[in-house]
């Protein structure tokens, strides 16, 4: 049911993360700098300013990183082994492994980068885990015509898919 393309999923989940089985700027005082390259080319052979790479360095040096990611169209800000309940996404299975990359802002306590739009991918590696698809709370919808005394009751359940972030890491980057 699956279909992967290039590292993605198509067409039902757009560009929010890639599938993998199994896993494989700043400032101080929370001001933010917006790090920018050198080149524009793949992320792998970008050239980066010496400022950029101490910046950067400081950031790995912290213990705990935040990241505000995009999964299917919505932002979800996570930490290291956070559960995200999100809509139900069809093509994953239980224990499949996804490498998030569409993040917009990627930080810790004291340091932040934030992305036009996105962060560079190669500045960081984001990993989750499904662990669960269960259903929502069970919701009753009632129809009613006006002046007649027939009504008609449905009930509706919401699908979900639980992710489990099980890496947030800021990459090393060279000048």
């Amino acid at each position: 049911m699956s279909s992967v393309r290039a590292g993605r999923l198509f067409p039902r989940v757009a560009a929010s993360f890639t599938l993998r089985t199994p896993v494989r700027g700043f400032q101080t005082t929370r001001a933010v700098l917006q790090v920018t390259s050198a080149t524009t080319a793949s992320p792998t052979a970008t050239k980066w300013s010496p400022q950029t790479v101490e910046l950067v360095n400081r950031l790995r040096d912290q213990q705990k990183y935040y990241a505000t990611v995009i999964i299917k169209g919505r932002p979800f800000t996570v930490t290291q082994n956070d559960i995200v309940v999100m809509d139900r996404i069809k093509d994953l299975e239980l224990g499949d492994s996804l490498a998030l990359n569409q993040v917009t802002e990627l930080g810790s306590r004291d340091y932040t980068i934030k992305g036009q739009p996105f962060v560079n991918p190669g500045m960081f590696k984001i990993e989750a885990t499904v662990i669960e698809h269960p259903d929502g709370k069970q919701f009753t919808v009632t129809k009613k015509k006006q002046r007649t005394a027939g009504q008609k009751t449905t009930f509706h359940r919401n699908h979900h898919t639980m992710l489990r972030i099980s890496l947030i890491d800021v990459n090393s980057i060279q000048a």
